[in-house]
């Protein structure tokens, strides 16, 4: 059959949005049991019901496909994390809601973990590299920052505590 079209003869539709979708849910899975020095293009191509030459056309290659998840991931915590409404909340309240947020998100959401994992192995390599990810952050840490100040304010919260070692320790 001529490229392009099914095996009913008629022309495939392109569906880039879809494509690149189920190229990522691919990755996702990939780099989150295997990491990135494990995971292969072949098998997140097959996995996606695309081939290689999609994937590489659409991401540039395994770092970009890579960088992509990561930067996916983060973007999903960090909007899952504004509907907590930090800056609205009493301080107290508003650090547990965020510890208690972010213990669940974890457990529904083990590949993060293992992406996290990854790149903590490589030394945020792909971290360092993406503006997104500290545009992403953030908006965050700004929130996290006032409840703490307003904390303090208050004598709830001890001073001198930085908001970003704050969020990893947690």
């Amino acid at each position: 059959k001529p490229a392009g079209l099914t095996k009913a003869g008629r022309a495939r539709k392109r569906d880039p949005e879809r494509t690149s979708a189920a190229i990522l849910e691919a990755a996702v899975h990939e780099f989150s049991l295997r990491g990135y020095d494990g995971a292969r293009v072949d098998a997140i191509a097959r996995r996606a019901k695309i081939n290689k030459r999609m994937l590489y056309h659409y991401f540039g290659g395994k770092d970009g496909l890579y960088l992509a998840v990561l930067e996916g991931r983060y973007a999903a915590i960090r909007s899952a994390e504004t509907l907590l409404d930090l800056t609205h909340r009493e301080p107290v309240e508003g650090m547990r809601k965020l510890i208690l947020f972010t213990w669940d998100y974890y457990l529904e959401h083990p590949e993060f973990l293992s992406i996290l994992a990854t790149e903590n192995q490589h030394k945020a390599r792909f971290l360092k590299q993406s503006e997104r990810i500290v545009q992403l952050n953030s908006p965050l840490i700004d929130a996290l920052g006032e409840v703490l100040a307003r904390g303090v304010e208050q004598q709830r919260f001890r001073g001198g505590v930085d908001p970003v070692e704050l969020y990893v320790s947690i």
